[in-house]
């Protein structure tokens, strides 16, 4: 620990999301002691931080909050969680009273358990008049039926969690409805699988921080290219390969009024999964409380560093440095591009991708 130094706990910090809230924090105005969390093992050489502790995972929830109390009191200032268990976990026990001295700038936890059900989450944001891929929760096969009747083919049969929570990662576009018994069966999915009407524009992304309701920043980027898209079902993973910058106020007003349905005081990160119809019209699919996307970073290298901004909420530093404007805090057409093991790479507009050497 560096005397007089503000001290950042990333958790999951061997693993992508805390790879690059890691590198944000190191583009910070100051300088910051950083303290990386990681219960697998195998993972801790990957951290980026000052200190790498190896703890109990967060579903052993005693020995979690033994190992989390130790380093708060050993001097860390703020704890910024990546996972979302972690981030469940983490707004559980400061709200029982489990870390006291905890600082961090989380949503209350009654919104992270509703953003976490995906199902509940598109039940509110119709009621709230919010634009979303018609859905139909799973809790029989009398209601797959219902699906393969009511909405067309491919239908967007998947998991109502969180990765971690539920079912959270199981994904595929059904068009035979033996198909998408046999992938629900497999998953052990009647009453936490769902099907969504398949969207087939383009893959879109709403992040923001708030201050107890105040938007404080917000920025916009499309997903283009997929890290390893053979290794799932549907071809989109987690993880996007290459992503842009853009700005559109539809995105922007949809993404808002969605953060806003869920959380009437909202405070701290969200991000907004958005898919086009075939008209452009962007429906929110998912909505992610309490952590940044994963490729956080292209954000902070184009000019925004939200991990920073979520330290100086947890520990009430003046925000006066934040834009006037809080939409559209990058500019446009930024492009980051990565994939497993290389990257990544910050490129400005599409012509830099024609300067390079073709034959053929």
């Amino acid at each position: 620990m560096h005397a007089g130094m503000l001290s950042v706990l990333v958790t999951g910090a061997g693993g992508p999301l805390g790879a690059n809230v890691t590198r944000s924090l190191r583009r910070a105005p100051e300088k910051l002691w950083l303290v990386g969390t990681d219960a697998n093992r195998w993972h801790l050489p990957l951290a980026l931080t000052d200190r790498v502790v190896r703890i109990p995972p967060a579903r052993e929830r005693d020995a979690y909050a033994g190992a989390l109390a130790k380093l708060v009191e050993g001097g860390v200032d703020v704890i910024l969680p990546t996972h979302p268990v972690e981030v469940r976990a983490i707004a559980e026990l400061a709200l029982g009273g489990r870390l006291p001295s905890v600082r961090t700038a989380l949503p209350l936890h009654e919104v992270l358990v509703r953003a976490d059900d995906k199902f509940a989450t598109q039940q509110l944001l119709v009621r709230a008049g919010v634009p979303v891929p018609r859905t139909i929760l799973l809790e029989s096969p009398a209601d797959l039926d219902m699906a393969f009747r009511e909405l067309p083919p491919p239908l967007w049969v998947r998991g109502s969690g969180a990765p971690g929570l539920g079912i959270g990662g199981a994904a595929l576009p059904c068009r035979d409805i033996g198909v998408a018994r046999a992938w629900i069966e497999h998953h052990g999915g009647w009453g936490k699988m769902i099907a969504c009407e398949y969207l087939p524009g383009r893959n879109l992304s709403w992040m923001c921080a708030f201050s107890h309701g105040r938007l404080c920043a917000a920025a916009s980027r499309e997903r283009l290219e997929y890290v390893l898209p053979h290794v799932a079902p549907s071809g989109v993973t987690g993880a996007p390969a290459v992503s842009r910058t853009i700005r559109r106020v539809d995105v922007a007003e949809i993404g808002e009024a969605a953060v806003r349905a869920l959380d009437d005081s909202p405070h701290g990160v969200y991000f907004v999964d958005l898919k086009e119809d075939s008209a452009g019209r962007p429906h929110v699919t998912e909505i992610n409380a309490g952590r940044c996307g994963t490729t956080v970073h292209h954000y902070t290298e184009a000019g925004f560093n939200f991990p920073w901004l979520l330290v100086c909420l947890a520990v009430g530093r003046d925000l006066g440095w934040l834009p006037e404007v809080p939409h559209d805090v990058v500019p446009e057409d930024l492009y980051w591009v990565r994939t497993l093991d290389c990257g990544p790479v910050l490129v400005r507009g599409t012509e830099q991708f024609s300067k390079f050497e073709e034959i053929g």
